[in-house]
């Protein structure tokens, strides 16, 4: 059962729940099964249209399935997907045999300086306890100047701040990794900060996913909206739950997009106002 502490002395918050290791991706994509094609433009495509054009040479570190690495070539970009979950490798490369997609380690990529106009990390940089300085940094050095990190986690948004400092969820203080550990909720500030230390300059932030942290965490007036998610039905009432939750991203959004630019060098980041 997942669990939700807080750990003050790292201002995170730490979901307990499973380490996430190859092993425990493995057996989650398997369970999972093959992704169910996106209806529409994926995000990722949107996302990566409005900064590289088509041909740009793109990574993601921790591609899992390797289904946003499928949507991604199909669009004309030449895509590598890369994933520690060695089984999970196996079976993408046999879901999308015309993608290409490797075994590896984000905080030891195999691949040289300056190859990539763009790398994404969806989910990623949360899961590890040590900290994720050393995957940004790869991540540095794999893109161009110029190039882009598109990045996601979790966000120790606003709402969960105003939480924690209520005492509303358990507080912690381990001396070690917890056996049970599985990912962290990041703030703004340390990302960005994270960010400016290897170089890369922020370009555009965005809390995404509110109604994940409407339901998981809002305790105040989640009853007055409980219809929002019972609404499927209704054209008005879904164009109003949209409307809703985009409007709540930027407070209480489950988890953020960063996207930030190589600069010429690790000291040249920009440490934007958090």
């Amino acid at each position: 059962m997942r669990q939700i502490t807080y750990y003050e002395k790292a201002d995170r918050l730490v979901y307990l729940e499973e380490k996430a290791t190859p092993e425990f991706w493995d057996a989650r994509w398997q369970a999972e099964g093959t992704p169910a094609p996106v209806s529409g433009k994926p995000e990722v495509v949107t996302v990566t249209e409005k900064y590289l054009p088509k041909g740009a040479r793109v990574l993601e570190g921790g591609c899992g399935r390797a289904d946003k690495v499928k949507s991604l070539t199909d669009a004309g970009y030449a895509a590598v997907g890369l994933d520690f979950a060695a089984e999970t490798v196996k079976q993408a490369r046999i879901t999308y045999p015309d993608i290409e997609v490797c075994e590896g380690d984000v905080r030891a990529l195999d691949f040289p300086d300056d190859h990539f106009d763009g790398y994404w990390s969806f989910g990623v940089i949360e899961h590890f306890w040590s900290g994720y300085d050393d995957i940004l940094a790869e991540a540095a050095r794999v893109l161009k100047k110029g190039g882009y990190l598109f990045l996601t986690a979790p966000w120790f948004s606003p709402y969960r701040r105003k939480k924690a400092g209520r005492d509303e969820y358990p507080r912690i203080d381990p001396a070690s990794e917890p056996d049970a550990f599985y990912q962290f909720a990041l703030t703004r500030q340390e990302v960005c900060e994270s960010l400016a230390a290897q170089g890369f300059d922020l370009v555009s932030w965005q809390g995404r996913s509110s109604a994940v942290s409407l339901k998981d965490d809002v305790t105040e007036f989640r009853r007055q909206i409980d219809w929002l998610f019972a609404s499927r039905g209704s054209i008005v009432k879904r164009a109003l739950r949209r409307a809703v939750f985009s409007a709540l991203d930027s407070y209480c959004g489950h988890s953020f997009l960063a996207v930030a630019r190589r600069s010429d060098r690790p000291d040249q980041g920009s440490q934007p106002n958090p």
